[in-house]
């Protein structure tokens, strides 16, 4: 009886860890349309927790560009709050030394770039990968995506024919909230009180 009390104790607790683990969503699964620099994108999604890690893969087309005379710069928000700005050689080229170059990144996403551009102009397109842990409202959220061509000292707007933007693979990995965690530790609590009870009741029979 002992054991089979422990081991039920056990196999819950293991569950209640499992259960409250990270488990990812797909918000969106693209790929989007091939979009100019002058759109945005928006996915309304609900949750249920007020933490997520949010991930997403930017796709670019053509030659958009990084920081040159030619400076496209991505910019994400959610729920109306800037949370990303920064700009990439998605096959436009870069005349800064790196990549990627990140402005304003409050989360600190971090960033992969399967396509490693570098520097070059290639016309190739690319990739980039974005991971944040990020606050959520517990409901409504918004996640705006949006490309803007700089115009003051650049170039400007080159549309689809030269270059083009999306985004694919929006994921969000919900993690529990701490009421989550407290209600499992109070039914811990009251399996391990079962547990003296049982204990109790089993050594007064066997002294009777």
């Amino acid at each position: 009886m002992r054991f089979l009390v422990r081991s039920t104790i056990a196999g819950l607790a293991c569950a209640a860890l499992l259960g409250s683990s990270a488990q990812a969503s797909i918000i969106y699964g693209g790929a989007s349309p091939a979009m100019a620099t002058d759109q945005s994108f928006t996915l309304n999604f609900n949750s249920g927790v007020s933490t997520s890690e949010l991930s997403f893969i930017l796709d670019g087309y053509g030659s958009l560009d990084g920081k040159n005379a030619y400076e496209d710069d991505f910019s994400v928000k959610l729920n109306d709050k800037q949370i990303f700005l920064g700009t990439f050689n998605l096959g436009g080229g870069s005349n800064s030394g790196s990549q990627a170059n990140v402005y304003p990144n409050p989360f600190s996403a971090s960033l992969s770039n399967p396509a490693n551009n570098g520097t070059g102009i290639g016309w190739n397109g690319g990739k980039e990968t974005f991971t944040f842990g990020l606050p959520l409202n517990v409901g409504l959220n918004t996640l705006t995506s949006a490309y803007l061509s700089l115009t003051d000292d650049h170039a400007g707007f080159q549309g689809l024919g030269d270059e083009g933007w999306g985004v694919e693979k929006v994921e969000a990995s919900a993690t529990p909230l701490p009421p989550t965690w407290t209600m499992m530790l109070i039914g811990l609590g009251g399996f391990g009180w079962l547990t003296k009870r049982l204990r109790r009741k089993e050594t007064a029979f066997v002294v009777a």
